[in-house]
């Protein structure tokens, strides 16, 4: 009886032992006890594992050790490649029907598995007793339920410990919003649901229609952009939600899986067409059309993606360009907005809206935002919104063109009234017009004048006889096909031209009743165009001589900065490849050093040339408003002057190759501008001794004659040196025109800033003098200035 007993005992024990090593795996903290009457969130309690190759096996995956706990309400994993499986273990605290769901219709392959646990003596070993193969990449009646998410249903009774396996593998992004409820709170919540999306349908099928009416009735644009806008987004939320895979195209996989991306790209292409027609952007600003066509051009990128790229890499891309979208658009609704247009404040809510509901409906998905009725739903209630107040915008649209329209007939009304009141004035007018104005009645074949008409035509008798004697045949056949022949010029004389315009006024037949025109001269006006003509030829030549001079005097610097700049670095690469060689010697670097030191010096020489004709450049076309007058000793000024001309030349190294003499003739002094006139003088004793005696080795003499008449002091100027040829007199006061010089420095704006300071600025006056020999020239100086002094060019 014992030994019967203590048998039993160890029965027993072995029995318990052996149930405790079958679930010992199982973390009761991780342990999901199912209850009825409650939703559970499943995932939070899961494990999940990445299958980066995706070939593992669900018995493989039983024993891996690489688990790794959720501890989330919700998962994101991104746009990824691999399968991810994902395991939780459930008891079914009594007997009940459960219902397992993912509320996330856009997952490619999904398979579920729930796995049982058989143990013996020594191991542990699973069998699946539930296995379904599903996803929107596979055909819907491949769903245990249908249901527009994933759902999956089994009953056990109480006690029943279970092991729920999930291997889901998506080029979407990589959510598992996964929970579990009881048969009869899933058949709740699905009808709670199906009010809440019915509502939204019905909704959005009610705006379609309202507006779709209104297009048809009043032919405006926005109405048709705003349905096929409302269309779109119907489509992309039902590809979204699931609805459509449910319902419109269960079969059809392939067309699922990229009816979502594809959607909501048309969608942005209708969002931006039915933006530019309500707000008219296009018509408002320069800014408004770059939106236009930024919008466009962004919106096709992302239905060529959508179309040609793979799912995954669509879904980055539209991700992208809706944030830039969004950006941009919101930028300009609110820009518009701020400066008071009214449709823009409904548009901008409208997009406001969407935008807030879809991000959090997302943040539900990935687990930031808590899941209730309203997170739920948030992107049907920014649907809702947008639609109600884009509707809303159009109807305070069509209320504004209303309005608009019955002050328009108001006003025309009065306009007509006013015009039957004024009808004699206008017979007056017509009379009284400066403008030739006739009408031929071809029914009386009579034509009516007024009496400008009658002026211009001069000697002809009527009308008639002027047209037949200025018209040619085409001028008829051109004036009854189009029915009009506008701005005909006519050449009565030398100088005189005439305007005459044609209308033919025909009956309801097409039958032509009466001939009106205008007659009108524009000899002035001809002669005006030949003036404008002339002046645009002298500026054109003007500036050609301008682009041509700066070419020909930086030409040679510059040529010789390129040469001296290339040889400088061929003999430095040298000298360099001749030291990482070792080859290198010293006479040959102090040549290279004594080359670069010319060089470096020519460089230098021609850079202050062109230095100085930029400077010169600079001041030819300087401005002055005010001059600082003073009093001038004449007995002293130009000998200073030449005294410092002399030292400066000195300095450059230069010599002098003139003397001066001046003859005051009692003049004492002069009231001028003391910079303006001592830059004139020093001008001119440049210009001797640069030019007159160039090249000569005995120098000469310039004299210098005051004069002085009721309003001027004269200044006669003259060397004895070479002279001028015709070319050169013709041409001094040119910019650029350098004549027969050789001086590299002349930048040939000498004489044109001197004129320019003479007659421009001092307000004198200047010309060339005849004299036998050399050069002469002749300034005037006012005594009086006027109050204001300007020059330009």
């Amino acid at each position: 009886m014992v030994l019967i007993v203590g048998r039993r005992w160890v029965l027993a024990l072995a029995l318990m032992l052996l149930s405790l090593a079958s679930y010992s795996h199982i973390d009761d903290d991780n342990l999901i006890h199912l209850l009825s009457g409650e939703s559970i969130n499943v995932l939070e309690k899961s494990q999940f594992l990445e299958d980066a190759e995706s070939t593992f096996t669900w018995q493989e995956t039983m024993s891996s050790s690489e688990w790794s706990d959720v501890h989330t309400p919700s998962l994101n994993l991104g746009i990824t490649g691999s399968s991810y499986w994902f395991k939780a273990s459930v008891h079914f605290v009594e007997n009940q029907t459960r219902i397992f769901q993912i509320h996330y219709p856009l997952l490619d392959f999904v398979s579920f598995y729930l796995v049982e646990h058989n143990h013996d003596a020594t191991s542990v070993n699973y069998s699946i007793i539930k296995e379904v193969q599903t996803g929107d990449a596979l055909e819907f009646e491949s769903r245990q339920i249908n249901d527009k998410n994933f759902v999956f249903s089994h009953y056990a009774k109480k006690g029943t410990l279970l092991t729920v396996l999930i291997r889901v593998k998506t080029q979407g992004t990589m959510v598992m919003p996964l929970s579990t409820s009881d048969i009869e709170y899933y058949a709740d919540e699905n009808s709670i649901e199906s009010v809440a999306y019915g509502i939204y349908f019905g909704i959005t099928f009610a705006m379609l229609i309202y507006n779709l009416m209104l297009f048809i009735y009043l032919k405006e644009q926005s109405y048709l952009y705003y349905c096929l806008f409302v269309f779109t987004i119907f489509v992309s939320a039902i590809s979204y939600t699931g609805h459509g895979f449910q319902w419109l195209w269960p079969n059809a996989q392939g067309l699922n899986l990229f009816m979502a991306p594809l959607s909501a790209a048309v969608g942005f292409l209708f969002s931006v067409l039915f933006m530019s027609s309500f707000l008219r952007i296009r018509q408002r600003d320069a800014w408004g059309e770059r939106v236009f066509h930024i919008g466009v051009s962004l919106s096709v990128l992302v239905i060529a993606s959508a179309a040609l790229l793979t799912y995954s890499t669509s879904l980055k891309v539209i991700s992208i360009v809706q944030v830039i979208l969004t950006i941009v658009i919101m930028s300009y609704s609110i820009s518009l907005w701020r400066k008071g247009i009214v449709e823009a404040k409904y548009f901008t809510i409208a997009w406001m809206s969407f935008i807030i509901g879809n991000a959090i409906s997302a943040m539900r998905v990935i687990g930031v935002a808590p899941s209730n009725e309203f997170t739920v739903y948030a992107n049907l209630y920014g649907n809702v919104i947008e639609m109600l107040m884009l509707s809303m915008g159009l109807a305070y649209r069509f209320e504004t063109m209303r309005k608009t329209q019955i002050t328009l007939s108001r006003e025309l009304r009065l306009s007509q009234q006013e015009a039957i009141g004024n009808l004699e004035k206008f017979r007056d007018l017509f009379q009284k017009s400066p403008v030739g104005l006739f009408r031929y009645d071809r029914k009386s074949n009579v034509f009516f004048n007024n009496a400008k008409a009658i002026e211009l035509i001069g000697g002809h008798e009527d009308i008639n006889e002027f047209l037949r004697s200025n018209l040619a045949f085409g001028d008829y056949k051109l004036l009854l096909q189009n029915n009009i022949l506008k701005d005909r010029v006519i050449n009565i004389k030398e100088g005189v031209f005439y305007n005459l315009s044609l209308l033919v006024v025909r009956n309801t037949q097409g039958k032509v009743v009466e001939v009106e025109g205008t007659l009108s001269d524009i000899s002035s006006q001809k002669q005006t165009e030949k003036n404008s003509i002339t002046n645009e030829k002298e500026k054109l030549n003007s500036l050609t001589q301008l682009v041509v001079g700066i070419s020909h005097q930086f030409n040679t610097p510059l040529g010789v900065l390129i040469t001296t700049g290339d040889l400088v670095k061929n003999n430095l690469s040298q000298v360099l490849e001749d030291i990482d060689s070792g080859r290198l010697k010293k006479d040959e670097l102090l040549q290279t050093l004594y080359m670069v030191q010319d060089a470096m010096d020519l460089s230098t020489e021609n850079t202050k040339v062109m230095s100085a004709i930029l400077k010169n450049l600079r001041y030819s076309i300087s401005t002055r408003k005010d001059l600082n007058l003073s009093e001038i000793l004449l007995n002293s000024l130009f000998a200073d002057l030449y005294g410092y001309y002399k030292a400066q030349l000195k300095e450059d190294g230069r010599r002098c190759n003139f003397e001066l003499s001046v003859n005051t003739n009692d003049i004492e002094s002069i009231v001028c501008d003391y910079d303006v006139i001592s830059d004139v003088i020093l001008r001119l004793y440049e210009n001797s001794n640069s030019h007159a005696y160039y090249g000569r080795d005995n120098g000469g003499c310039v004299f210098v004659n005051l004069k002085e008449s009721e309003k001027y002091v004269i200044i006669e100027y003259v060397d004895d040196g070479r002279g001028l040829n015709e070319m050169e007199r013709g041409n001094i006061f040119v910019p650029f025109f350098t004549g027969n010089s050789r001086a590299k420095e002349n930048s040939g704006l000498g004489m044109f800033i001197l004129h320019n300071q003479i007659v421009k600025i001092l307000q004198g006056k200047i010309e060339l003098l005849s004299p036998e020999k050399g050069f002469g020239i002749s300034i005037q100086i006012p005594k009086v200035y006027t109050d204001t002094i300007e020059f330009s060019i």
